[in-house]
């Protein structure tokens, strides 16, 4: 034995390392379900909340809480299953995945905002809750775009360290 490694065995070894780390960066750390199990969750709290009786808000707020605990348990064993090297995102892509959470937020908040001041100005009963189910849809439809988006920037960042 040389102690030499040729160079196909090289670029396997290489590629191999490439695919795995593409892999951990891409794992499903928020199953689809996810996403509209936290939907349900805050249009049951804004429906809670908005029918302005103590114990239907104190119920709501409870169900919400424990529905957010058990909800949360598959993300949390995920997160801890294969955590992110703390160095690879950067601050380049720390910046983007701001900007794309800061874009996220606003598109949310800004559709239930605009839908709850309109049907607010339009005097529809249970305005908060209409409001609060579409701020929610939304939450749900781009929320899983925005985790997609940040494995692409990330895989294409840790392509360039290697």
């Amino acid at each position: 034995m040389t102690g030499q490694v040729e160079p196909a065995d090289a670029a396997r070894a290489l590629s191999e390392i490439d695919q795995r780390r593409e892999q951990a960066i891409r794992r499903k750390v928020f199953p689809g379900w996810w996403w509209w199990a936290y939907a349900v969750l805050i249009v049951e709290f804004s429906l809670a909340v908005e029918s302005g009786r103590g114990v239907v808000a104190g119920i709501g707020i409870a169900v919400f809480v424990v529905g957010s605990l058990v909800v949360d348990v598959p993300v949390r064993r995920a997160a801890r299953a294969a955590p992110l090297r703390r160095g690879l995102a950067g601050w380049g892509s720390a910046r983007r995945t701001l900007l794309g959470l800061a874009g996220f937020a606003a598109v949310v908040i800004g559709a239930t905002l605009a839908t709850g001041l309109g049907l607010k100005a339009a005097g529809a009963s249970q305005a908060a809750t209409i409001a609060t189910a579409v701020g929610a849809v939304a939450f749900a439809a781009v929320g899983p775009m925005l985790v997609r988006w940040e494995a692409a920037v990330l895989v294409r960042r840790s392509g360039r360290q290697g």
